[in-house]
């Protein structure tokens, strides 16, 4: 019988889910936390340290599900090196941090009970150096070590489930792609017919949380080795860009209230420093979150004004190179792709997607050729190392791709899921069924599809050799199927 990585069934996804879209898709992380905060037997609880974690592990599940999350290494390598910095500057912690980037064209950063951080991908294209993004990461960090959300429970309360599923219908329709205005305006009506007065109650009370987010933040982003003015520029231009949600959403639906304000008291004496030189690694990373996350119309724009400026902006040429790439332009890809490494020679990061490409045009040895010479000059970013396994098996060269997913899977969570998935199919047509199915299971369950996670636990259990996976499955399962009972009673509900 063929190894094949087994979906679940759809039918137990949530009608709504189809509706959100970026905007939809940030007020319902909002909303759910504050859903799933009220439906505990007393705020008392709510506030404890397992609540926290159970929300966090819920809010995250339903964000993974909706294939938002960016997952690319290079940019995460980046992202989760600053915000280790932070974090270690904010001292022992209860419980650990996860960093994620969400793929939204809203300028935002939240934090979520149980450690976990987000960052917007337009925040990134908005910021202009290391300082500023860690500022942002600073602040919500922050948040998390204030525990403000155990905090707001308590005045928050009013908002009821009924008043919770209404606000919900309401970020469904507000956030329809084809609904045109009058569904958005239906949603904004349903949204602040059900909630406002609560949802501004409670927002009026967490201004004094900002300020000592900021505050703290501040202390965290000097101690890690920034710059306090950072702090001060990164929310300058999120106050001048809009960092409040933009469009027909009511505005006591932000999520960070008195940016202006607190600018004027607790940056006060920044506000004459001069912005930071120029950070070339940071451009760097913020021209590969634009072509892999903007508008294409955008980014061409942008690419295209800064070649006709310098024909010789690698960046540029290498950006036009992953915007045709991601929209399948292998050709037009290609061209611009070997434009850029001929003025970069050597450019690991350049070197990497050139083999990303040839895999997709089939060409494994020319992947392995572009693969090796990264590594060979000191670029072992994960994705190089998955992309040189994938190219091995295809020309059978199968005991150097076992060695390579090897290494790869055992150092993995969900930091990169796609390594899980094509570890755990090679593992499985090779002979190794219980290491495949319990890869795929790893693998589904950081991508928010819990049903079929524990089907490849199960799945593993029964293969050749499955008992050496028995308590992480047993635990895995039980975890998922708590999950998603407490999911349930949410009435949010999984898309698989």
């Amino acid at each position: 019988m063929t190894f094949h990585s087994h979906r679940a069934s759809k039918s137990g996804r949530s009608k709504m889910a189809s509706f959100l879209g970026g905007l939809a898709l940030t007020l319902l992380i909002n909303l759910l936390c504050l859903s799933l905060i009220f439906l505990g037997p007393s705020p008392v609880q709510a506030a404890g340290q397992k609540e926290e974690l159970e929300i966090g592990r819920m809010v995250h599940a339903q964000i993974a599900a909706q294939n938002v999350i960016l997952d690319d290494p290079i940019v995460n390598e980046y992202y989760r090196r600053i915000c280790q910095k932070i974090f270690k500057a904010a001292g022992s912690q209860p419980f650990p941090y996860h960093f994620y980037i969400i793929k939204s064209h809203f300028l935002n950063a939240f934090a979520v009970p149980g450690g976990y951080i987000y960052l917007h991908s337009e925040t990134i294209i908005s910021l202009e150096n290391e300082g500023q993004m860690a500022s942002i990461l600073a602040h919500e960090i922050a948040h998390i070590t204030s525990r403000h959300f155990a905090r707001r429970s308590e005045s928050a309360k009013s908002l009821g489930l009924i008043g919770i599923i209404g606000m919900l219908a309401g970020v469904a329709l507000a956030g329809a792609g084809s609904g045109g205005q009058n569904t958005a305006a239906l949603g904004q009506a349903l949204m602040i017919g059900s909630t406002a007065a609560s949802v501004q109650a409670m927002l009026a009370n967490s201004r004094a949380d900002e300020t000592e987010a900021d505050s703290k933040g501040r202390g965290y982003l000097i101690k890690a080795g920034y710059n306090p003015r950072d702090m001060y520029w990164a929310f300058k231009i999120m106050n001048e860009q809009s960092y409040q949600l933009r469009g027909n959403v009511p505005g006591y639906l932000s999520t960070h209230p008195g940016l202006s304000a607190r600018m004027a008291s607790t940056f006060a004496d920044q506000a004459s420093a001069p912005p930071a030189p120029k950070d070339p690694a940071y451009l760097a990373i913020r021209d590969r979150v634009m072509a892999l996350t903007a508008l294409p119309t955008r980014a061409t724009k942008q690419f295209a004004k800064r070649i006709a400026d310098d024909p010789n902006d690698a960046g540029a040429l290498h950006g036009l190179g992953l915007l045709a790439y991601r929209q399948l332009d292998y050709t037009k890809a290609q061209d611009f792709m070997n434009k850029a490494l001929k003025i970069s020679p050597n450019n690991g990061e350049y070197l990497t997607d050139l083999g990303g490409l040839s895999l997709q045009r089939n060409k494994p040895d020319e992947a392995i050729r572009y693969f090796e010479q990264a590594r060979q000059h000191g670029y072992r970013n994960i994705q190089t190392s998955v992309g040189l396994a994938r190219a091995y098996e295809l020309v059978g060269r199968g005991k150097e791709a076992s060695n390579i997913y090897d290494q790869v899977s055992a150092a993995l969570t969900d930091y990169y899921p796609v390594a899980l998935e094509k570890a755990g199919l090679f593992f499985g047509q090779n002979g190794q069924r219980a290491k495949g199915h319990f890869l795929l299971s790893t693998y589904y369950e950081a991508t928010g599809k819990p049903r079929d996670s524990i089907f490849h636990c199960k799945a593993a259990l029964e293969a050749p050799g499955g008992y050496s996976y028995q308590s992480k499955c047993e635990a895995r399962t039980r975890n998922l199927e708590e999950l998603m009972e407490l999911t349930k009673k949410s009435g949010i509900g999984f898309r698989n």
